[in-house]
């Protein structure tokens, strides 16, 4: 039943049926709750298919869609103010890392870039020399609290401090440690958001200039390419910077007629201006992580994956809508969203 006022300076509606079996907009909290979910993870066609799939619930992708976006913005705020938000990311144990990373979206305007923040705590795992780096078992998080919006460098960066200070961290005490790509805009904003604190180039970027640098010296798939990025690998893990430099000096010794050796500067310059954010053997021996596998995986298989779906084509007031909606499912805030309306 709808019923509507007949004054024509009112004309208020209300439906006491609805209100009765504790509908909003001809949904119960626990629809809306599932068809947000549905929406935040596939597209919105396929989320309808798939609802029909498993449950039996017919419902557009149109409908779907407008529950899905009114859901993301009110989550989205939420995320910013609501104090239930944070709670589990200040309970729980561990020490703190901040990553950051972007992924490109086709808005209806032009591709645009949203950029992504993560804080994360983990506890310390096994202590490991330099040569089990990569087949080590670290701690899977404790806690995760993720944000994502389309903004210029300087203005996403101005959330970060104030995020940290929202999930209980003291930005300004040097515990927060910064991973992330070689990107100068990211460490210039972490020196002033994050000041003092550790900052550490993400290892597979930092091993895709040693393995440039012996394709560039030895030429492409040969066997002296390999040997000298394997040896490479193990000089920059266990002495960083001057790692590089022995490395770098043994493959100038051992350069094949004809060789580059003049090619070798961009990589030398590229880690000279890493030369600080290089420690991975201490980090490696008091079981910490040297890599941004946590927030890449947010750009590229939760928040990039849903964004890029069908090749969509986005408004950009909705990108961070739906942004909004993948940030709480990547940051175990979505059970506690739903509690707390």
């Amino acid at each position: 039943m709808h019923l509507v006022c007949i004054s024509p300076d009112c004309r208020e509606s209300v439906q006491p049926l609805d209100d009765r079996l504790g509908l909003t907009d001809s949904l119960t909290e626990t629809a809306r709750r599932l068809l947000s979910l549905a929406g935040a993870s596939w597209s919105f066609d396929g989320a309808s298919r798939h609802l029909k799939s498993f449950c039996g619930l017919a419902v557009s992708d149109e409908f779907i869609r407008k529950v899905a976006e009114a859901a993301g913005k009110k989550l989205a705020v939420w995320m910013d103010e609501a104090p239930a938000a944070t709670e589990a990311f200040e309970k729980a144990l561990g020490e703190v890392e901040f990553q950051t990373d972007g992924t490109m979206v086709n808005t209806q305007e032009k591709w645009k870039e949203v950029k992504i923040g993560l804080f994360a705590k983990r506890e310390r795992g096994e202590s490991v020399g330099t040569d089990r780096w990569a087949d080590r078992k670290l701690p899977a998080p404790t806690a995760r609290f993720a944000f994502a919006r389309i903004a210029e460098c300087t203005d996403f960066a101005a959330d970060w401090g104030p995020t940290a200070t929202r999930l209980g961290l003291d930005p300004r005490d040097g515990t927060i440690a910064v991973l992330a790509d070689g990107a100068a805009w990211i460490w210039n904003r972490a020196e002033e958001q994050f000041p003092g604190s550790p900052q550490l180039l993400d290892i597979f970027h930092a091993l895709k200039y040693v393995s440039d640098g012996a394709k560039l010296l030895f030429g492409e798939a040969t066997p002296e390419a390999k040997i000298h990025a394997d040896r490479g690998r193990k000089c920059l893990l266990a002495d960083g910077y001057a790692g590089v430099e022995t490395w770098v000096g043994e493959m100038l010794g051992a350069e094949p007629k004809g060789g580059d050796g003049a090619s070798l500067g961009g990589v030398m310059n590229y880690f000279k201006g890493h030369e600080d954010r290089l420690n991975y053997a201490l980090r490696l021996k008091r079981g910490q992580s040297i890599g941004t596998g946590m927030v890449e995986g947010a750009a590229k298989n939760l928040i990039g994956r849903r964004l890029k779906a069908n090749n969509a084509r986005w408004q950009v007031e909705n990108v961070g809508k739906m942004a909004g909606l993948c940030s709480a499912l990547y940051s175990d805030c979505w059970e506690a969203y739903w509690d707390d309306n």
